[in-house]
């Protein structure tokens, strides 16, 4: 009946994916209520950080009925499959570090990445107070030969020398295991890692080990802007 379809229509809201975990989405609705959300059927083309319409389909719950049109679009694929990182994301960050070492390969594709995208990049090499970190700055001087930005910090210490890049950007940081990227967080949305613990006990994720995306929310007090 028109009248139904009308109706179903104007259930719908808009918000945004500020969580991805395995077929479960968190969508932010612009009053910053924050429904548990799935795909119709097994559509698996959405990611953190899309702008998507909402039917809700229970109290704090929904369904996710179309995704709008992407600024960027972050994932890795293989011979085998695609898989979706983070949309309308407008810088790469590259956490690296010297201990362990960090792979060069996976930095060179993280750039190729952002370049194909049409995302800025920044190599962020953590743990900069380690005597290992010199050589590790050294070798990373032939990316800022080549226009790359490049920012030492120690997270456990202090983020302020990677703050200035973060004003008015929507960034992803990449990196692989031990770099570092969840002190990082944690140091510049504190209470990060208890709002994760409480997203996966309530979507009983527990069991999962596979990776997830989040977005975070980062204000002027955390970064010392003014």
């Amino acid at each position: 009946m028109p009248g139904g379809k009308q109706q179903h229509h104007d259930s719908q809201v808009e918000g945004r994916i500020v969580a991805s975990y395995g077929r479960r989405y968190l969508v932010e609705l612009p009053d910053t209520t924050v429904l548990d959300c799935v795909t119709r059927g097994k559509r698996g083309d959405v990611a953190c950080g899309d702008r998507v319409s909402v039917a809700r389909s229970a109290p704090g719950q929904g369904v996710i009925e179309a995704i709008a049109p992407r600024m960027t679009l972050l994932y890795r694929s293989d011979a085998y499959r695609q898989k979706l990182i983070a949309a309308n994301v407008t810088q790469i960050i590259i956490v690296v570090a010297a201990v362990p070492t960090f792979s060069e390969d996976l930095v060179n594709r993280c750039l190729i990445a952002a370049e194909y995208g049409g995302m800025k990049a920044l190599i962020a090499l953590n743990k900069s107070d380690l005597p290992e970190s010199a050589a590790a700055l050294s070798s990373l001087e032939f990316y800022r030969a080549l226009g790359y930005r490049v920012r030492a910090l120690s997270a456990r210490r202090d983020v302020q020398p990677l703050c200035t890049c973060l004003e008015n950007e929507v960034s992803a940081l990449v990196g692989q295991s031990g770099m570092g990227k969840s002190t990082i967080i944690n140091r510049l949305v504190p209470g990060a890692a208890a709002r994760v613990a409480e997203v996966s006990a309530a979507l009983d994720s527990g069991r999962h080990t596979t990776t997830y995306a989040r977005l975070y929310h980062l204000n002027a007090t955390s970064c010392n802007w003014g």
